[in-house]
């Protein structure tokens, strides 16, 4: 299985896909910092909004030919991310395998102005969601995933 270097992930790119966010109130811990699972939940919230700016909206794609489920997912917590915090949070690299992908692995940053907070990364692998056999990554995704880089 292919993995990004944590280095890797913080060194600004040319290209990625971008939103903003806040930190919630129900994102943290007692702490007040970010309960560690809920990075996670970002990280595959701003993957179900590339999806759809991709032609490929989730509740969609549950419906058709195939689906990507994470069999992997890892983050380091570099900073603290704490409740009311502005976070820009983006997929800044994706890797396909070579031949035939049937899988990629997209590595995220979640950062407050030009100060990397979180690295992380998922590795989805697409499946025919009848029989969970592997299907090659849509040629509209892989266009995508390539304007990535990585």
């Amino acid at each position: 299985m292919f993995r990004f270097e944590r280095d890797q992930l913080k060194q600004p790119t040319m290209s990625s896909f971008q939103r903003e966010l806040s930190i919630r109130f129900q994102d943290v811990d007692a702490a007040g910092i970010i309960f560690y699972p809920n990075v996670l939940a970002l990280c595959h919230d701003l993957y179900v909004d590339f999806l759809a700016a991709h032609g490929s909206p989730l509740h969609e794609t549950l419906r058709g030919p195939w689906i990507a489920p994470i069999r992997h997912a890892e983050a380091d917590y570099l900073r603290p991310l704490r409740f009311g915090d502005r976070v820009s949070a983006e997929i800044v690299a994706a890797h396909l395998e070579p031949e035939a992908p049937t899988e990629v692995t997209l590595g995220y940053r979640l950062s407050i102005q030009d100060t990397v907070h979180v690295v992380a990364q998922t590795v989805h692998t697409f499946v025919d969601p009848a029989t969970f056999k592997r299907v090659p990554v849509p040629d509209v995704l892989l266009k995508a995933f390539a304007s990535l880089g990585g």
